[in-house]
C-alpha cells in the first residue's frame, strides 16, 4: 500500500528513469468490491521545499552559493552540474526555501535548473542542454502526424531605440550677457562636475544650489534642474561665461532591413542606464533584432521515445514543411499507453531568445555590472534549545542529639535587712528597688497606705 512521505521511481523497464520523487498525497476509493488507489508525487524539489535559507554571501560565484547551501541544507544531494561562475557581489536569502533560492539565482543570470532523477542539481546557462533525438520527417523519433507548429509575429522588432545611461563629454563654454536684473541662466547640458563660472572675466565663487550657504559663494549650480544662479544679477552688457564637462544621454537606433521589408516595421524603445557606450548600446540592440526581428514558432508533437525533458534544445528538420530550426521544449507530459509503455508530449517553442541571453550573460561577466539582492536585509537566526535536567536528592537519616544540663540553686535568706525593727518606707507609684537593703517599697493605698 503506497504511503505519504515514501520515495518513489517511475523507470521506462529499459534504461530511462521516468520519474523518481517522494508521494505527497493518497486517495483511496473502492470500484465494486477493488480497493483503488489515487496517488499524487512531487519530484525531488519536496525536499528542497522543505529548507528555509537563511544566509547572506558577498563576491561569491553562484557555482560556490550552490555548493554552501547544498552542504548545509541539504542531505544525500549533489551539485556535480552547475556550472556558472558568474560573481554575486551581494545577495541574502531571509527564510526562502532552496528551490526558491535556485529560481532567484537562475533569473538573475538568465539561466535554467532543475534536480535530476539521480538527486544531481544542474544550473546551466539557457539553451545549451539537447535533447536526445532529433525531428524530421523520416527520422521515425515521432508521431509523423502529430506535430504542430503555430507562427506568431505579435513579438516582432525590427528597429529597436536604445536610451542607456550617460557619458561625459569634451570640455565647453556657455557664453551670455548680463542684463542688470536676470538671475538665474540655463545651461544646455548636465555638467558632471561644478563648472567654472566668470562675469566680466572675474571668477566667481560657485556653490551648489539648495545645499551651500548664501552667503559664502557668489552664485550657484544645479545639476539636475542645470541652471546657475547669481545672487546679484550681472551687470548689463556684461559677459558671463560658464564652463565644465557635459554630460551626454547614450542614444542609439538599429534596424533589420530584411526584416522591415518581409513584415513591416515594429519599432521598440528600451530604457537601461547600466549601458555605459554608445558601442554597447548598439550591441544591445542588435541582440534584440537577432532574438526578435523574425517570428516566433510554438507547436508540440508526440513521441514514444523517452529522454525528454523541459529545457532541452531539441532541431525540427522537415522538407515537407520547409522548416529547419532549433526549438526549446517547454513542457513534457507522459501518458502511459501499457504498464512498460507510454507516450510523451512535448510542447516546443522556437529560440528567439538565444541572441538577447548571451548578451545578457556577456552584460553580467563585465566588472562593471554588479548584482546585488537584499543587500541591506538584516538577517535573524533563532535557536530553539531543548536539555533535559537531572535533579537528584539524598536524604540522611540522623540519630537525634540528647542535650543534658545540670542547673544548680542556691538560695540566701537575710534576716531583718532593712535593719533591726525597720520598717519599710512605701511609696507612691511604680518604683524599683535600687538593692536588697533598700527600704523603699510600693505601696497600695488602703492597704498598705493610709492618706491622712
Amino acid at each position: 500500500m503506497p504511503a505519504v512521505g515514501e520515495e518513489i521511481e517511475v523507470t521506462d523497464g529499459i534504461i530511462y528513469t521516468i520519474f523518481a520523487g517522494v508521494i505527497t498525497t493518497v486517495k483511496e476509493r473502492i470500484e465494486g468490491r477493488v480497493l483503488k488507489y489515487e496517488v499524487t508525487c512531487k519530484d525531488w524539489t519536496h525536499y528542497l521545499d522543505k529548507k528555509l535559507v537563511i544566509e547572506r554571501y558577498e563576491n561569491k560565484t553562484v557555482k560556490e552559493i550552490i555548493d554552501d547551501i547544498n552542504a548545509t541544507y541539504l542531505t544525500d544531494f549533489t551539485a556535480n552540474s552547475v556550472y556558472c561562475d558568474l560573481t554575486i557581489s551581494s545577495i541574502a536569502f531571509n527564510r526562502v526555501s532552496v528551490s526558491r533560492c535556485l529560481q532567484i539565482l537562475a533569473e538573475q543570470v538568465n539561466f535554467n535548473w532543475y534536480i535530476g532523477y539521480d538527486k544531481d542539481i544542474h544550473f546551466f546557462a539557457k539553451n545549451t542542454e539537447g535533447a536526445p533525438f532529433y525531428l524530421s520527417d523520416d527520422g521515425g523519433n515521432y508521431i509523423f502526424n502529430s506535430l504542430e507548429i503555430i507562427d506568431d509575429l505579435t513579438q516582432i522588432r525590427n528597429r529597436v531605440f536604445i536610451e542607456g545611461g550617460e557619458i561625459k563629454g569634451t570640455e565647453r563654454a556657455e557664453t551670455y550677457k548680463g542684463d542688470g536684473t536676470k538671475l538665474v541662466f540655463p545651461l544646455s547640458y548636465k555638467f558632471s562636475n561644478e563648472p567654472t563660472v566668470t562675469v566680466g572675466g572675474v571668477a566667481q565663487d560657485v556653490g551648489i544650489d539648495n545645499l551651500h550657504s548664501e552667503d559664502a559663494h557668489d552664485c550657484f549650480w544645479s545639476y539636475q534642474e542645470k541652471y546657475i544662479r547669481f545672487k546679484v544679477a550681472p551687470g548689463a552688457g556684461v559677459d558671463i561665461s560658464m564652463s565644465g564637462t557635459p554630460l551626454y544621454a547614450i542614444i542609439a537606433q538599429v534596424q533589420d532591413d530584411a526584416s522591415i521589408a518581409m513584415y513591416g516595421e515594429y519599432e521598440f524603445s528600451v530604457k537601461d542606464s547600466k549601458i555605459s557606450s554608445e558601442e554597447e548600446a548598439r550591441q544591445y540592440g542588435v541582440s534584440q533584432l537577432e532574438a526578435y526581428a523574425s517570428k516566433i514558432s510554438e507547436g508540440s508533437f508526440q513521441t514514444y521515445s523517452t529522454g525528454l525533458r523541459a529545457g532541452q534544445n531539441i532541431t525540427i528538420q522537415s522538407d515537407i514543411r520547409g522548416l529547419n530550426s532549433l526549438f526549446l521544449i517547454q513542457r513534457v507530459t507522459l501518458t502511459m499507453r501499457t504498464a512498460t509503455d507510454g507516450l510523451w508530449t512535448a510542447e516546443v517553442a522556437s529560440l528567439r531568445t538565444i541572441g538577447i541571453i548571451s548578451f545578457l550573460q556577456k552584460l553580467l561577466i563585465d566588472q562593471n555590472r554588479e548584482i546585488k539582492i537584499d543587500d541591506n536585509v538584516v538577517l535573524k537566526k533563532s535557536y530553539v534549545l531543548n536539555e533535559t535536567v537531572n535533579a537528584q536528592e539524598e536524604i540522611n537519616r540522623v540519630e537525634p542529639y540528647q542535650d543534658h544540663e545540670t542547673a544548680q540553686a542556691d538560695e540566701d535568706i537575710q534576716k531583718d535587712p532593712f535593719g533591726a525593727n525597720v520598717l519599710p518606707i512605701m511609696v507612691l507609684g511604680p518604683y524599683f528597688p535600687s538593692s536588697h537593703t533598700d527600704p523603699k517599697r510600693p505601696g497600695r493605698l488602703s492597704i498598705s497606705m493610709k492618706l491622712k
